[in-house]
């Protein structure tokens, strides 16, 4: 080790070993003069950072903060760098290192409180992004009925146009008959939505967003407000966290009721493990360390996961202002003529509260209130409450609160609120929907094998003085087999009297038969029903259904890829009528128009480069072929996620060529995609080469094509030739003599044992 060093020194200050022997003096100068050292940093027996530098000075070692930050080396505040951004290892508390010259290395021993804890398991993911192309939709369903002497038809359209700047919608229903005619308007709005910041932006027709103690309104304005739906990969609920210590290399399981969720390998010190549980409610989770002796560590920790609480540091708002509108599915056009907002607010505060503030204005309106959802602990259920003021012509105030707990096997929720006779809310405005004065709901579960039991309580009280209050018990029992399913349900109802049900369903393989039998204010209704539902691929569905009045329907219909469609005849009373329904969407995108079923969501138009019959994969399953102009549509695309669109080239000819055979798309929700795929017919034959003499060219002879490229002939002479070009010059040489010939024409290539005959010529020839 010593003579490594003085050998290091000795160029240091510009001397070779074989100068003169140095003085002891010389030796320490030399020792005592800063080195720069390569070496490699060594934790818990292995390497962990490659040729790092440090700086050697007076057999101290020094190192860049950034190589010990890499490593997971957490630095005490009081330690410092040197102005050159250097840290002495001596300087730090708690570490040990030992230089070892023979290997280069730096062996360093941290105490625990200096390691950064691991994070494993679940991170949030980064945002997608979104490919946003243009097109047009046109959902439609068409209904018609008719009896002896009357009809009704409507049929109901939502048209939408997508594309960079967002989606443009109408939605309406158009009805003739006996009773209403002409065109009834929905809905019409602007929408784009943003997944980096996860919100959506409206304005249009909208519903105002709330709480779980407000009530949502419907208005004409605009709206701005979280949307995580635009993020289906981000866990916004609190998740629990385990934390452990590793002293050398080993392995974690997670288990969640017995049931392992997550495994993975982890270094030695001290880690973290996030991972969100499949389940909802109570349980318990075991955390099992396994070390490289196979010596296992469990920690079993209770845990509570539920969808009211938010992530600590999240935000969920909505806020929207315009004018409020009446007659929803009346009228198309009836708004207010005073301005209204309305504006919610959920925050985490940590992970087990969530705080929540909600404000209204409207003509003669002002309202507040503030609310929280608590879990203590994290394992002991959910408390809610809330408290809201209204002020204007009348002032009051709302509160609430309850408790929500639910097990693997046993359940309840609980929740209590009343508001004074001058609470008032948006809602209020305008229709008079007053909110109630008391509502009460008790309900419990337990999970049974092969079902569950329920019993519920619900309780309110409005402000009609003459029915003020209503109150139902109700109870549910059902349970499952394998041949068989059955539902038992009863209620009370201080309004509507006492009720009960009870409903067989058998699965016969394709088909599904069913019996109901209800019985309420002492009349009893059966219902015997056998149906076979439409194909998901396509194809023929049917019902027969038949009550014990007399009264009972005859139905069949059919699913394609362009819409479908059911009718049939039904019987009621004494008269008898017919009905047909029929649904399906209309598609332009990229200049073509096609028909498919009803989009519940996005889509995708697969194009081939004008090839037509090419196989489609959609998830790794055939979806279907390109049309004849070498178009697909797609129409179960996921919104907000990836979706991977590919072609099999297995089903295409050895003449097509495919830069790429599978893509990942992400389409916004409510719209499409264009994937293409840049398919192309390329010339391609086998010809057979012979030489001067009419014998096959031998096999493995390189053969030069007129561009550069090389081709190897195979047995028989036989040379495959890809983007083949008639009359091309082939050429090679063989022992001194030079061969070629000319590519025959492509109709003469194709056929077989095609051949192409040689001049060859020796280098010493003219």
């Amino acid at each position: 080790m010593f003579v490594a060093v003085v050998g290091q020194a000795h160029a240091a200050i510009g001397l070779s070993p074989g100068d003169e022997k140095l003085s002891a003096d010389q030796q320490r100068a030399l020792l005592a003069a800063p080195q720069s050292l390569y070496l490699d940093i060594v934790m818990d027996g292995q390497i962990v950072r490659p040729l790092v530098r440090f700086e050697r000075s007076g057999g101290n070692l020094s190192v860049d903060a950034a190589d010990l930050d890499a490593i997971g080396l957490l630095l005490p505040a009081d330690v410092t760098a040197d102005p050159t951004g250097r840290i002495a290892l001596d300087a730090i508390d708690g570490l040990s290192y030992a230089y070892d010259a023979a290997l280069q290395q730096v062996v360093l021993v941290p105490a625990p409180g200096l390691r950064r804890a691991n994070q494993i398991g679940y991170r949030s993911p980064t945002p997608i992004t979104v490919n946003r192309d243009q097109g047009l939709v046109l959902d439609w369903d068409a209904y018609t009925r008719r009896y002896e002497d009357s009809h009704t038809e409507s049929v109901g359209t939502s048209l939408r146009w997508f594309g960079r700047f967002g989606s443009l919608q109408n939605t309406g229903v158009s009805r003739t008959g006996d009773q209403d005619n002409g065109y009834l308007r929905l809905d019409s709005r602007w929408m784009i939505s943003d997944p980096q910041n996860m919100w959506t932006w409206t304005a249009g027709d909208l519903i105002s967003g709330g709480l779980s103690w407000s009530r949502p309104v419907r208005m004409g304005g605009v709206q701005w407000r979280r949307n995580f739906s635009v993020r289906p990969d981000l866990i916004i609920y609190p998740m629990p966290q385990f934390a452990a210590d590793a002293t050398v290399p080993s392995s974690v399981d997670l288990y969640i009721n017995n049931v392992r969720q997550f495994s993975t390998q982890v270094d030695p010190g001290p880690f973290v493990l996030s991972d969100f549980p499949r389940l909802a409610g109570a349980g318990q989770a075991t955390v099992v360390v396994t070390d490289a002796l196979g010596r296992t560590t469990q920690t079993v920790v209770p845990l509570y996961v539920d969808y009211q609480r938010l992530a600590r540091g999240l935000n969920d708002f909505s806020f929207e202002a315009g004018a409020l509108r009446r007659n929803y599915g009346l009228r198309s056009n009836d708004y207010s003529d005073h301005i209204a907002a309305s504006g919610s607010w959920r925050r985490g505060l940590t992970d087990n509260l969530t705080g929540e503030m909600h404000g209204e204005y409207g003509d003669d309106l002002t309202q507040g209130g503030v609310g929280m959802a608590w879990s203590p602990m994290g394992r002991f259920g959910v408390f809610s409450a809330n408290y809201a003021y209204s002020g204007g012509l009348a002032g009051g105030e709302q509160y609430g609160g309850g408790y929500q707990w639910f097990g693997q096997r046993v359940g309840f929720d609980l929740y209590a609120q009343r508001a004074s006779r001058g609470y008032r809310d948006l809602g209020s405005i305008d229709d008079g929907s007053l909110p109630l004065l008391r509502q009460d709901r008790a309900s419990a579960w337990l999970s049974i094998p092969r079902g569950s039991i329920s019993l519920s309580w619900i309780r309110y009280e409005d402000r009609n003085p003459e029915n003020p209050g209503s109150r139902t018990i109700g109870f549910g029992f059902n349970q499952s087999y394998r041949a068989f399913s059955w539902t038992i349900s009863a209620f009370d109802d201080d309004r509507s009297g006492r009720g009960a049900s009870l409903s067989l369903s058998i699965p016969l393989g394709d088909l599904d038969a069913s019996l109901s039998v209800d019985r309420q204010g002492g009349e009893t209704d059966a219902i015997a029903a056998l149906r076979k539902p439409l194909p998901y691929g396509g194809g023929l569905g049917w019902e027969v259904q038949a009550r014990d009045n007399g009264d009972g329907v005859l139905g069949a219909g059919w699913r394609a890829r362009s819409g479908d469609v059911w009718g049939g005849l039904d019987h009621v009373g004494n008269e008898t009528g017919a009905f047909a329904q029929a649904n399906g969407s209309v598609v332009w995108m990229g200049g073509s128009v096609f028909t498919s079923r009803t989009i519940p969501d996005s889509f995708a138009v697969v194009s081939t480069n004008g090839v037509a019959d090419v196989p489609i994969l959609y998830e790794n399953r055939v979806a279907g072929r390109t049309n004849s102009h070498g178009y697909l549509l797609l129409p179960e695309l996921r919104g907000w996620q990836r979706n991977r669109v590919a072609i099999d080239p297995d089903g295409l000819p050895s003449s097509m060529e495919v830069p790429s055979v599978e893509r990942l798309v992400t389409p916004p929700d409510r719209s499409g995609v264009h994937v293409p795929f840049a398919i192309r017919q390329v010339r391609t034959a086998t010809i057979t080469l012979r030489d001067a003499n009419g014998q096959p060219v031998e096999a493995g002879m390189r053969v030069v094509r007129a561009d550069g490229r090389e081709a190897i002939v195979a047995f028989d002479g036989a040379l495959w030739l890809d983007n083949y070009t008639d009359g091309e010059t082939l050429r090679w040489t063989r022992a001194g003599v030079d061969c070629s010939t000319a590519a025959p024409a492509m109709a003469r290539a194709a056929e077989p044992g095609a051949t192409a005959p040689a001049q060859c010529r020796t280098k010493e020839q003219p």
